[in-house]
């Protein structure tokens, strides 16, 4: 009987959390009186405190969740800035190797190795890539290219940087897909072993 109580608590839990994932998080951290009210109404199982408690591991997912997001365009954001600085310190040739190169190698890092104290300074970067988006334009003006070459180089340089590193993360993805079905099959045998060894010892 406890056990069944206890499954039915975990299953309202479960059935609350997929609830709240739905929505913002804004609105998760200022859930009204009544608004908990009526919930703990619909999950009447749950105590205040294991209520409470699945609402903060929700907030904590989707917060977590958002910052794996954020992080992957950091390296876009720093690529960007390499651009356009290597432009004006040296010329574009150089600006265009470095931005690619800087690129390739932040999105296999990124997807491998992931900090969320890192997270919160560097995804202020993005603020920085509109100004130099201008300077990359300015430096091609001065190069003296047209407007519009001016404004495809820019487009390049915002949107090609995007597409160029989801190519850059396929074979990292591919790396980590097959480690894991690595792993996993590696469990599997070591389970489908240890049962035989089991069976002849019965």
């Amino acid at each position: 009987m406890a056990r069944k109580k206890s499954n039915a608590r975990l299953r309202q839990g479960q059935d609350l959390a997929r609830r709240l994932y739905d929505r913002k998080i804004r609105e998760l951290e200022s859930l009204s009186h009544e608004e908990k009210v009526e919930l703990r109404g619909e999950f009447p199982l749950l105590s205040q405190a294991e209520f409470e408690d699945v609402v903060r591991q929700t907030i904590e997912a989707k917060s977590y969740q958002q910052e794996r997001v954020g992080w992957q365009a950091i390296p876009h954001d720093i690529a960007v800035l390499i651009l356009a600085i290597a432009t004006a310190v040296f010329d574009l040739r150089t600006g265009v190797i470095a931005c690619i190169a800087t690129l390739v190698f932040l999105e296999g890092f990124f997807q491998f190795y992931f900090s969320r104290d890192l997270y919160r300074p560097l995804s202020t970067l993005v603020w920085l890539t509109y100004p130099a988006y201008l300077v990359f334009a300015y430096l091609l003006y001065q190069e003296g290219f047209q407007v519009l070459w001016i404004a495809v180089g820019v487009i390049l340089a915002s949107i090609g940087t995007y597409l160029l590193g989801g190519l850059a993360r396929i074979p990292v993805r591919l790396i980590l897909e097959n480690r894991a079905k690595g792993i996993q099959e590696a469990a599997r045998m070591r389970a489908e072993k240890e049962k035989e060894s089991g069976t002849k010892k019965d």
